[in-house]
């Protein structure tokens, strides 16, 4: 019997430090099948040329980022007291994580940053995601290619 409680007990300190190794792993998968992917044709596609969304103004420096590679973005997002912007980007044909970005005010109602994705194994890769104010959220998507 106390040979069994001993077993009993080594067993469930093994589980629990297994799964508060994985726990972070395991809550972000979870996370990311329960979060609505978002649809490319209702997306604001990034590129030299303005972009408006829900009167959101956005500018890339490029038509298509190259990984590794910074590229600037421009914003006007009028009628915000938002000091900063956050750029959330996923992956849309491979998991790449969430690559979040941080545009600051250069005036008015005008923001930049940079964008540096991460490098893929395609040579090709849109990438889909929201840019918000705290308040307000629009949703983006761009290219990439090597």
């Amino acid at each position: 019997m106390k040979i069994l409680s001993t077993v009993f007990k080594t067993f469930c300190i093994t589980a629990l430090l297994l799964i508060g190794f994985f726990f972070s792993d395991m809550t972000h998968f979870v996370k990311n099948q329960l979060k609505p992917s978002i649809a490319i044709e209702d997306t604001c596609q990034l590129s030299t040329q303005p972009c408006i969304q829900n009167g959101v103004d956005i500018q890339l420096q490029k038509d298509t980022l190259t990984p590794l590679e910074p590229s600037s973005i421009t914003v006007k997002w009028p009628n915000t007291n938002s000091e900063k912007l956050l750029l959330s980007l996923q992956g849309v044909d491979m998991e790449m994580g969430n690559p979040i970005f941080q545009l600051t005010k250069t005036n008015n109602s005008t923001f930049e940053g940079e964008i540096l994705l991460p490098i893929c194994t395609q040579n090709t890769m849109v990438w889909t995601g929201t840019l918000t104010d705290g308040n307000t959220e629009v949703t983006i998507s761009l290219k990439a290619q090597q």
